[in-house]
Parts: structure tokens; sequence; C-alpha cells
């Protein structure tokens, strides 16, 4: 027979194992040296506050750059390359990131009331769960009322629309396969295209807690904790208060820390910016009873 001593352990910033390399790994070293854990312990998780820090378009993702063809003739054009900085990009951030572009390469005309055309632009179409590309034709002069940028790119010499060329994991972020948009690159009509796969924009759909000391073999791997959905924007604070206890076995032994893992839906390690989190651990120590 055995009873339950129950303790509760706090892990934050103060725990972090890897600054300024993920923020992912955070260490608690027991008080007094080491920490004795017998046979049948639990461990759960009764809160956690953990900053919504991690980008989804970056260098190491390989998802930051594609490629966008201006027509010159009805069969050439010019490539250019968008390289967007790490950072965590809503669509109408792309489409801003685009039109920026466009606008430091005069790929744009200025209407009769002075609003900025352009050619090109990325669309969230949510009746089909898409994404949607709208390109429209290039003139060959200015149109009238139209006044052209000082850094104007150049008319067509038949009217024609852009293109862009997705050479990377982009196509998740924006829901198109790995090709030409059209196929052609350009074409003399203006062009509409839905995304062809899942858009995945948020690469990290969840949270999953791993920690050393937990055996958890119905599960792969075997020191999944606990998973915690993510139910903030970004830049502010993902709130996780389980509604019950979900405990999960303790290896047993003689321990001086454990570390705890934050990783995705995938279990791989998240890049936060942030490391100030707090999480709330509850320790179940099973204790013999000492017969009389």
């Amino acid at each position: 027979m055995s009873k339950s001593k129950y303790f509760s352990l706090i892990v934050n910033s103060s725990n972090v194992a890897n600054l300024n390399n993920g923020n992912n790994t955070y260490q608690y070293n027991f008080i007094g040296g080491s920490m004795t854990i017998p046979e049948n312990s639990e461990i759960s998780i009764s809160s956690a506050t953990i900053p919504y820090s991690w980008r989804n378009i970056t260098v190491s993702n390989n998802n930051n750059t594609y490629r966008f063809y201006w027509p010159l003739t009805v069969s050439t054009y010019t490539t250019y390359t968008v390289t967007m900085p790490d950072g965590f990009y809503s669509l109408s951030d792309i489409n801003t990131f685009l039109q920026n572009f466009c606008i430091t390469n005069g790929l744009y005309l200025i209407n009769s009331v002075g609003q900025y055309v352009y050619y090109f632009s990325f669309n969230l179409n949510i009746n089909y769960y898409s994404v949607q590309l709208i390109s429209t034709l290039v003139p060959t002069a200015l149109p009238v009322g139209f006044t052209a940028p000082s850094n104007w790119a150049g008319y067509p010499t038949t009217s024609m629309a852009p293109g862009i060329g997705v050479i990377n994991a982009f196509s998740g972020i924006i829901g198109f396969n790995i090709g030409n948009y059209p196929a052609t690159f350009i074409q003399a009509t203006a062009y509409s295209a839905l995304s062809n796969t899942l858009v995945n924009a948020t690469p990290v759909n969840s949270i999953t807690i791993r920690c050393s000391l937990c055996s958890n073999n119905v599960a792969v791997p075997s020191d999944i904790l606990d998973s915690i959905p993510i139910n903030a924007s970004y830049g502010s604070n993902i709130v996780y208060n389980p509604s019950y206890e979900k405990s999960v076995t303790l290896r047993s032994g003689t321990y001086s820390n454990f570390q705890l893992f934050i990783c995705d839906q995938n279990n791989n390690f998240i890049t936060a910016l942030d490391s100030n989190i707090l999480i709330t651990l509850r320790i179940n120590i099973k204790v013999p009873l000492t017969k009389v």
C-alpha cells in the first residue's frame, strides 16, 4: 500500500537551457541535489503560459523566397526573387510585402485618384478554404489619367499578365505545389487560380510538451507529457488550464534534474524568440505506507 505526496514545481525563464538557440529546452535542478522517485509516481501540467513567439517564415524553414515574373514581350519576362526576412506573416502580410517589393522595383502604376495599382496579388478565398492568385494584364502604354513611378519597370510590347514561381517550402504557406503559375510564366489573359494543396500558413499548429522523466509507454516518443492548443494570436500568451488532471507515469529512480522540451505537433523542437514561460507541474509521489 502507498499514499500520495504532492509537489508543485514552477518552470520559468530562469530554467531555460538554450537561451537564444530556440528557447525550447528548460532544465529544473532539484533542491538538495537530487530527488528519488518511487514506482507508480505521476506528473501532470497544472497550468502553462507560453508566449506565442515562433515564426512561420524563416530561412531555416526554406520557405522565405519565391519568384515573380514581369512580362517584357509575348514570350519573355524579367525574373525577380522575392525574399522575406524571418518573421510571422499572415496572408495579408505576405501580400503587403509583395506590394512593397513592387514599389521598390517599379512594378506598379498610380491611377487618377492616387491609388497604387498592382498587377499581382495573394487573396484569401474563405469559401474554398484556399489562397487565390490573381494576376491582371500589364498595359502596353500608360493608361489615361495614370502616372508611372520614376522607377517604372517598363511596358511589355504585348499586354501580358505576370506570374509567380513557387520554388521551395513556401508552397505550404500559400497552398500551391512547387511550379509556375501560370505554367507559361506569363500569359496574354488575366489569370486566377486557387491553391492546389492544403494551405499551411502556420506550420506549428499545436504544442507538445515533452519531459525527460516521463514514461508514457503508449506514446511515441515515450516522453510526451501533454499537448497544448494554440489559443492566442502571434505575440500574445498561450494560456493552458486543463479542466482535469492528465497524469503521466514517471520513471522511477534518483535524479538531480529533469528537462522539459517544447515541440510542435510533430514533436520537432520549436524555435521561440521569447523564453518568458511559466509552467506549473504537479508531481504525485507514491510513498509506501509504514506498518505499525
